[in-house]
């Protein structure tokens, strides 16, 4: 077994395919096909991930109850939310995004198991590719071209 093996390069590899060739799902069946968003549906995904309902300290404790409670109370809210996380992924287009969402994100809650929902709109977080995004502003912010020089006497 080779020990320098680098797990970041190989995650970055396999996101890498996930964006150019996209992930296959199938639902009441009907295959659809997730890929990397456009920067508008990268919008409308980061409005719905803010969205998300849920106590993470509560999540976090040692309090059984507590913990039980909170799993059932986050379900209705988000169940439906990610079910429209993974409509607009599908969609991906300003048009389709605003017109069939509702039809799209009624489908998946009704036919898409819960185990598989969360897996799709976990993969989804990773293909919207962020990191890379944010990454990128962050560089342009330091390195602006256009910064005036400051001119030494």
């Amino acid at each position: 077994m080779e020990e320098d093996f680098d797990y970041k390069a190989a995650e970055h590899r396999e996101q890498q395919v996930l964006l150019d060739k996209g992930l296959e799902f199938t639902a009441d069946g009907k295959t659809y096909t997730i890929g990397q968003p456009y920067l508008g549906t990268l919008d409308s995904l980061a409005e719905e991930f803010l969205k998300l309902d849920m106590n993470s300290d509560l999540l976090d404790s040692t309090d059984v109850i507590g913990v039980f409670g909170e799993q059932k109370r986050m379900i209705k809210p988000n169940a439906r939310r990610c079910a429209r996380i993974v409509a607009i992924s599908v969609l991906n287009s300003f048009w389709k995004i605003k017109l069939l969402t509702w039809y799209y994100t009624f489908k998946f809650y009704w036919t898409v198991k819960p185990d598989d929902l969360m897996k799709l709109t976990n993969i989804i977080l990773r293909a919207s590719n962020l990191q890379d995004f944010t990454n990128s502003i962050a560089l342009m912010s330091v390195n602006r071209t256009t910064a005036p020089q400051a001119i030494e006497d």
